[in-house]
């Protein structure tokens, strides 16, 4: 049967039906439009599907500007507007200048119910087939939405605001019945936000890109030049047209080719991989193989695309964000990767603020650690964060046995990997390779065996929640927000502790979020980027600092609300680039 509609192409065409939208509970909120970026496409379609009326479809083409006021009221009004993938919807909505709240996202709750029993995927043709079992046609979604609208694009698009209506009904009876109202409203809360960076974007110095890739290049070369010494020049050929070319017959890419290399140099490893060559990194060529790498990834992972990448309209760079991207509630990045920026300053000042502008950046004090010590429940690392003791200082001395004022700075460096390594389990040899690859701080493997058993001594509530953890071997955990994940039946240690800690602190950084969107509408502020525990935001230069004391405000609220027992801390900084902070 066919959705009933009314086209509004003017204002006064929505007056009949403006007492009955300002007051409605739930409105279904879904668009059409001229292609898939909100600032070179336009929005042609708005639909909006509300209870015991037909369905709304707005001409934006026509309706605008002249009604912008009223869809701003209607949209930013109380009423519960349901999106599917709403991120999509609210970047155009946020073109015009509107940004509605509060929000349910059908796939985001999807995504949250996949882990009991919900749909494996969760674009609307397979919500709507596991909730309601229907097939939903999207044939028309591609079609051309800029030149006048058929009877059966408009049908369509009634549909599609329609269908979603009666989704959410029937997802938020599966959210209720599986206690994920909570973390769903977190989800829920942080879209406005995730829409804010991925509208907004972050700011590149092109020189110092520039610059920054010459000399990466140069390093790169460096390195390629020592490890040509070691496997031969390659060979050149003459072209015909007489000039030198340069045949490449070693190929330091290939694993297998390395590892020949190795050998032949008298170092015989399981793998090439930076752990399996930690016991020869004094070896020249291996120093020259890590450092080849290194170069080689930098420039192919982001030197070189990033440029490629900036909008030709706002002059910055867009990364798309998969707000779930994990199953621990993670956020993933791409297009760029900007979560996988390396922490070199020189990367990191290259992302800078425009002129009469700051970045506001803020990041969790030992975010992990603190979630570990909270779920746990370990009485000493808990009466640490409480009495602000440094757990690094304290660590240090537990598995040293000096007081610890005694403690050094090689000392303390130690302990964050001890801390950070072993509350997933680490082993002894695991931890000597990640004291050296991640700390730069080497212990022989004795060493490790002493810290690791001094460290679940000084610690015992980490030992009886990893004990625990080994012998019921669960097959389904959830954080302390609620977010629920299963495990594999093979999964080990280190992720069976690993998974609730991360969501737990995903999960703080999206309630941040949600709070931080909130707070800021309206204002000349922007969240521009999010990073795991880490926030960016981009203000003017005359209220950076209050807006710094905003940052840090929301980010501990957000923790304190999630962590019972456990002090969140979060560090705010102002600076002119990222590597300010």
């Amino acid at each position: 049967m066919d959705t009933p509609y009314i086209v509004a192409r003017r204002p006064e065409d929505l007056l009949p039906f403006l007492p009955a939208l300002k007051g409605a509970a739930v409105i279904a909120v879904d668009s059409e439009t001229t292609g898939l970026d909100a600032k070179m496409q336009r929005m042609r379609l708005l639909q909006l599907a509300f209870d015991n009326y037909p369905v709304i479809i707005i001409d934006c083409f026509s309706f605008l500007p002249d009604g912008f006021s009223v869809l701003k009221e209607i949209l930013e009004g109380s009423s519960l507007k349901v999106m599917q993938n709403a991120k999509f919807d609210l970047s155009f909505l946020l073109h015009l200048g509107i940004k509605p709240s509060p929000v349910f996202d059908t796939m985001l709750a999807a995504q949250l119910l996949r882990s009991c029993g919900g749909p494996a995927r969760a674009n609307l043709p397979a919500l709507v087939l596991h909730y309601l079992n229907e097939e939903l046609d999207k044939t028309e979604q591609v079609s051309n939405w800029q030149g006048e609208l058929s009877s059966k694009q408009l049908a369509y698009a009634a549909k599609d605001a329609d269908i979603l209506l009666r989704l959410h009904r029937a997802i938020d009876q599966d959210l209720q019945r599986n206690d994920l109202v909570s973390i769903a409203a977190i989800e829920f809360g942080c879209v406005s936000a995730v829409t804010d960076m991925e509208y907004h974007g972050v700011s590149l110095d092109t020189s110092g890109w520039r610059l920054l890739t010459a000399k990466t290049e140069q390093e790169r070369d460096a390195a390629l030049k020592i490890l040509h010494e070691f496997s031969g020049e390659p060979d050149a050929q003459t072209s015909l047209l007489g000039a030198a070319e340069v045949v490449l017959d070693h190929n330091f890419d290939s694993n297998t080719y390395v590892q020949q290399l190795l050998q032949s140099q008298g170092i015989n490893v399981d793998s090439t991989s930076r752990r399996d060559l930690y016991s020869y990194n004094e070896h020249p060529l291996v120093q020259a193989l890590l450092a080849y790498r290194k170069a080689a990834k930098a420039l192919s992972a982001f030197l070189y695309p990033f440029v490629g990448l900036i909008h030709p309209v706002s002059g910055r760079i867009h990364p798309d964000y998969r707000q779930i991207g994990a199953s621990s509630g993670r956020m993933s990045c791409g297009d760029p990767n900007i979560q996988q920026i390396p922490r070199d300053a020189a990367f990191r000042a290259c992302f800078v603020a425009p002129t009469g502008r700051k970045l506001v950046i803020a990041d969790y004090s030992q975010i992990e650690l603190r979630v570990a010590a909270e779920i746990s429940r370990d009485n000493r690392m808990i009466n640490a964060y409480k009495n602000n003791e440094d757990l690094h200082r304290l660590t240090a001395s537990l598995v040293s046995g000096i007081p610890a004022g005694d403690v050094t700075t090689q000392q303390r460096q130690a302990a964050k990997a001890v801390n950070f390594g072993l509350i997933y389990g680490m082993g002894a040899a695991g931890l000597q390779t990640y004291a050296q690859t991640s700390y730069g701080v080497e212990m022989s493997l004795e060493q490790a065996r002493a810290f690791r058993e001094r460290f679940f001594r000084a610690y015992p509530g980490i030992a009886s929640w990893h004990r625990l953890q080994q012998q019921e071997k669960p097959a389904q955990g959830k954080t302390l927000a609620g977010r629920r994940f299963v495990f594999e039946l093979d999964t080990g240690l280190s992720m069976l502790c690993n998974t609730p800690v991360q969501g737990t602190a995903a999960d703080i950084l999206k309630l941040a979020l949600g709070i931080l969107a909130k707070r800021l509408h309206g204002s000349s502020t922007y969240i521009i980027a999010a990073v795991h525990d880490e926030i960016l935001l981009e203000t003017d230069a005359s209220n950076a600092e209050d807006v710094a004391v905003l940052l840090k405000d929301a980010m501990e609220e957000a923790g304190n609300t999630i962590l019972s027992s456990v002090p969140c801390l979060a560090e705010a900084a102002v600076a002119d680039n990222w590597a300010g902070k």
